[in-house]
């Protein structure tokens, strides 16, 4: 006898077709068997799909989670909006390799991004923090990229000289223990401190070991707004010196003066690198606003040493002229985020200091005119104040650009989720997919169904290799989702980032149902994710 049967569904398997009617038979966490509706079979127990939706459950493949996997109540937040999987790790910014000796320093500039580890969280290497996860009860299922930027910060911290021989030796090993432990990728951040002080032979010497591999490589690119095509041209080199496949994470166009006739270029230099037969993919959020740390903003060689530094380096009045000076006109040398979008686009999301609580949820130049100060100066004091440790929320993008990519075939969508202690989250985090389902599908019909959900589940398990995920077969887990796209309704916002998706009838994490009716069911039926 079967455990469950889901009956009278519309199935939509992930590859991208019409749905078509079925009923689908699950036997100890896996698809048994997909049968005409009213086939016979018997089970423990009967859900009825009443004509709604059956898809594979929703895998995001980047998100910033490292941390929050161990926080009361987590997967409630992903259940919600149909999440039975999800991937971390992103950004080159992995919470391992985690050596005692960088430890503190790490800790102190993933924090903006992942949030605070328990203090009873000790392990070192990936395979340590995965074999930690392991012991958990997981409501649903997690995997990791290992991150190229915590690998040289285990190294050799925040030092702007090139890696010895010795400390190549010593990145290849962190590298080649993270991916035998299971990681599905090396995650890149070429925007981040320390990744900005490698140039392309660098990199080689460091990834030497995922040569010919097949094994992907996901990057956060060096510049999304002036410096996107030659981003990208650098990535692509490197991806094919190396002969891997290579992910594109959050493509975009920065910058209104930049807005489509930029990005279409940009795609144009992705298409030709497929056609040479590079196996490229992307992917996006669907949101026109990003989040990361405000110490971003500065030029790269300002965050050497690590948020800390960087603010103590903006006390001196010499140093903060040149930073100014260098944030006042486009550069090609880095991200020049305020000749971009400007201080008006940048909201402090998260600070961790009580009297600058009132700053969260407000604009760089709203924070300058109540202080009486420039915007630049009003930036430059809160990151002293902080001790470095401000998130922000930096509206960058625009809703051609995103329908665009989102019609890309080669695209999947993410929600980037970030996790600074306190503060005002990012929506993305609660409401990326029925965003997605709501407004791009429905309302607005950017996309089909069909080509939505296989951008959720089959797509991004196709980028990392992810195992028996993705798609409804016989054989595969039985992650599932079940809605009525008339009911699905994001309700987070910038206003109101913490509201919960709704509509979802049923979400199965390895055919165990953990959210009903859009309530969380509190299961651990999730399991640590590993490639193989």
């Amino acid at each position: 006898m079967l455990d469950c049967i889901i009956t009278h569904g519309q199935i939509v398997d992930g590859r991208g077709g019409s749905p078509y009617p079925g009923d689908i038979g699950i036997y100890q966490g896996k698809i048994a068997c997909i049968t005409r509706w009213d086939s016979g079979l018997t089970a423990r127990r009967v859900i009825d799909a009443a004509m709604e939706y059956v898809c594979p459950g929703f895998i995001d493949i980047h998100r910033h989670e490292d941390a929050a996997v161990f926080s009361p109540g987590y997967g409630e937040v992903q259940l919600r909006q149909g999440i039975t999987s999800a991937i971390s790790g992103n950004c080159g910014l992995s919470v391992a390799p985690f050596p005692a000796p960088q430890r503190a320093r790490i800790a102190a500039y993933l924090k903006p991004i992942i949030g605070t580890l328990p203090e009873d969280a000790d392990f070192e290497t990936l395979g340590d923090y995965l074999e930690l996860l392991a012991q958990r009860s997981l409501p649903i299922n997690v995997g990791m990229l290992i991150g190229n930027g915590t690998i040289r910060m285990a190294v050799q911290g925040f030092d702007r000289t090139p890696l010895s021989p010795q400390g190549v030796v010593k990145a290849r090993a962190y590298l080649e223990e993270a991916l035998s432990a299971g990681a599905f990728g090396v995650s890149l951040g070429l925007a981040y401190m320390p990744e900005t002080c490698y140039d392309h032979q660098g990199f080689l010497d460091v990834l030497e070991p995922i040569r010919g591999s097949g094994i992907p490589l996901v990057a956060h690119i060096r510049g999304e707004g002036n410096l996107l095509v030659e981003s990208l041209e650098e990535l692509i080199t490197l991806a094919e010196a190396l002969d891997v496949p290579l992910h594109i994470s959050h493509y975009k166009c920065v910058g209104a003066k930049n807005w489509g006739h930029l990005l279409r270029k940009a795609t144009g230099v992705l298409e030709r690198a497929r056609d040479r037969g590079l196996k490229l993919t992307v992917d996006l959020y669907p949101w026109t606003a990003g989040a990361s740390q405000l110490a971003q903003v500065l030029p790269p060689q300002y965050l050497e040493g690590g948020l800390a530094e960087a603010a103590a380096r903006l006390k001196d009045a010499a140093t903060r002229r040149e930073c100014a000076r260098l944030l006042s006109v486009p550069s090609q040398d880095f991200e020049n985020q305020i000749d971009l979008i400007g201080w008006e686009n940048i909201m402090v999301s998260a600070v961790h200091t009580e009297q600058n609580r009132w700053c969260e949820g407000m604009r760089i130049t709203e924070i300058a005119q109540a202080r009486g100060c420039a915007p630049l100066d009003a930036a430059f004091n809160l990151l002293v104040e902080e001790n470095g440790d401000v998130a922000m929320v930096n509206f960058i993008a625009c809703e051609e650009d995103i329908a665009a990519i989102l019609r890309y075939p080669y695209s999947s969508v993410i929600s980037d989720s970030v996790y600074p202690a306190g503060g005002i989250p990012h929506p993305r985090q609660y409401g990326t997919f029925p965003k997605l389902l709501a407004e791009y599908v429905r309302d607005r019909r950017i996309i089909s169904l069909p080509e939505a959900i296989h951008k959720i589940s089959l797509g991004p398990a196709s980028v990392l290799s992810i195992p028996k995920k993705g798609l409804i077969a016989e054989g595969y887990d039985a992650d599932l989702v079940i809605f009525d796209l008339e009911r699905v309704e994001n309700h987070a916002s910038y206003l109101t980032p913490q509201g919960l998706g709704t509509g979802f009838s049923y979400v199965l994490v390895n055919g165990v149902v953990a959210n009903d009716h859009d309530r969380f069911c509190g299961a651990a039926s999730g399991q640590v994710l590993k490639r193989l």
